[in-house]
């Protein structure tokens, strides 16, 4: 029997599946369950966390997620056992439902969490589960919405609030700074922070920078300042052009260069065109080659009001490209200030040029910083190392259960 709704098949061969049970009778089942909409930061983390925990003998790994897209795709290249759910196609109920069946049937040990939806449907399609751990892992702190948006959003955090307060085991915070937000309304006994993790070996450019340059009409003489994610407030996005607007009429090499996609697009070309910067921006969408776009950046800025650890700082990082970010979030605990990369206030426009024509001024200062945030990353940044602290959880949490 199979639901169409599903990647996978719902039933399952009885004999096939005594077989599997006695041969993973020692494996310590783990399912991640995720909205997986967009390949963004959470959905980047997500992935490099799964593939970690795959090359652990002692885990059996899946994935269920509520949309089919990139996030699936790059699973399933990877060799890692996921199912979609499509959110589109199905209600909560019918959602819970196959939840309910899958949890059983692949005897899940502990839940993993990363997002309020996935979170509520997890913890409540695993309340006949008896024994089964749930695991939260909070990504960032909650975006600005306004009107009917930001209504609905509060009704779905206060849920997810109360559901995480009574029935997760623990929560995973991707920064300190998050922990610490996070133990005062959770307690500090369930809360703990692991920092987000970078597999170095897979952040590889496909082509010179010169020759992207090339593609894109830019010249080895432009300096390229830099912007990549989700085009949402939380971003800060207008402090990047209100930079811009400042640089440009101080330098005149410098090109702009935003890579993204999202629900301010159009207000951010507008906004280009009434800064009179339509000869100097280039709106790249959505890219999939984003090592090539980020190697090729002269500097990379995260103007951003809020973050926890974004991926697109360690991938930038990775490769050894000088950074200009807010002093916001996590992002102080990858960045010491002037040493692996440059901070400033959140939306001020005036520190952020300045900080970035310093670094055009002086190629020399841009290689340090650069080179020293690769080194740090290598060090304390690692996917394995964040796969390890990952694992010890589970490994405690059901050492709880047992006793």
């Amino acid at each position: 029997m199979t639901d169409k709704g599903l990647s996978q098949p719902i039933g399952v061969d009885v004999e096939a599946g005594c077989c599997r049970a006695r041969r993973d009778a020692r494996k310590i089942r783990v399912c991640h369950l995720a909205t997986g909409d967009l390949w963004a930061g959470a959905e980047v983390q997500l992935t490099m966390l799964v593939s970690s925990l795959q090359e652990m003998s002692e885990f059996d790994t899946s994935v269920v997620l509520l949309n089919d897209g990139g996030p699936a795709s790059e699973l399933r290249r990877r060799g890692i056992s996921t199912t979609v759910i499509p959110e589109s196609r199905h209600s909560a109920a019918s959602i819970v439902r196959q939840l309910v069946e899958h949890f059983a049937r692949h005897q899940v040990d502990i839940l993993h969490t990363h997002n309020f939806k996935d979170n509520i449907l997890g913890i409540l399609s695993t309340l006949p589960r008896g024994g089964c751990r749930r695991v939260r892992t909070v990504h960032g702190r909650g975006e600005p919405f306004t009107g009917l948006a930001a209504a609905k959003m509060r009704l779905y955090q206060g849920v997810d609030h109360f559901f995480t307060r009574w029935l997760v085991d623990r929560i995973v915070a991707v920064s300190v700074d998050l922990e610490s937000h996070l133990a005062r309304s959770f307690g500090a006994q369930r809360v703990m922070c692991i920092h987000n993790g970078i597999a170095l070996e897979q952040v590889r450019v496909t082509k010179p920078p010169t020759e992207l340059r090339q593609e894109l009409n830019l010249g080895a003489q432009d300096f390229v300042i830099g912007t990549m994610g989700r085009l949402v407030p939380v971003k800060g996005l207008e402090t990047f052009l209100k930079a811009a607007r400042i640089i440009r009429d101080r330098k005149k090499n410098a090109t702009f260069v935003i890579a993204g996609d999202g629900p301010l697009k159009d207000t951010l070309r507008a906004l280009v065109r009434q800064y009179g910067l339509e000869q100097d921006v280039l709106f790249l969408g959505h890219r999939d080659d984003s090592y090539d776009i980020l190697a090729m950046m002269d500097v990379l800025v995260l103007p951003s009001l809020s973050e926890g650890i974004p991926m697109v700082l360690l991938e930038a990082l990775a490769l050894a490209r000088p950074v200009v970010a807010s002093r916001v979030g996590g992002i102080p605990e990858v960045i010491e200030d002037r040493v692996t990369g440059w901070l400033v206030g959140a939306g001020r426009e005036g520190e952020l040029a300045e900080a970035c024509m310093a670094l055009m001024d002086d190629h020399d200062l841009a290689e340090r910083l650069g080179l020293a945030g690769q080194q740090r990353v290598r060090t304390q940044f690692s996917a394995r190392s964040m796969a390890e602290r990952v694992a010890n959880m589970y490994r405690n949490l059901l050492k709880t259960t047992q006793t």
